[in-house]
């Protein structure tokens, strides 16, 4: 089961031609904790879109946790920037906050 959601998720992103595991290629990962900025919209500089990333955090843990957790994420695909971010949507006791990963030109 496993295997077929990465086998459809890998899918989806190829159609979207945005699929993370390409583009995350162009730029070497960083370390958890790289800086990274965060925009609610389309931030004002020019960007190269790598793909979408998301953090699942327990509900209880703080705003700023769950955030990081997402940076951290862009942190991997070699980004500096996460954009469409808005607030975390609760699914029983977990949190789920998504936005797109990219790197500044």
């Amino acid at each position: 089961m496993h295997r077929l959601l990465i086998v459809i998720a890998a899918a989806a992103l190829s159609a979207c031609g945005n699929s993370p595991s390409t583009r995350a290629a162009d730029h070497a990962s960083l370390p958890a904790g790289c800086p990274v900025r965060v925009f609610e919209h389309a931030p004002p500089m020019p960007l190269e879109n790598i793909g979408t990333v998301s953090a699942v955090c327990d509900a209880n843990d703080p705003d700023d946790v769950c955030t990081r957790q997402l940076e951290d994420e862009v942190c991997k695909l070699g980004g500096d920037v996460v954009w469409g971010v808005g607030q975390p949507l609760q699914r029983g006791d977990k949190r789920t906050l998504t936005g797109r990963a990219a790197h500044t030109k």
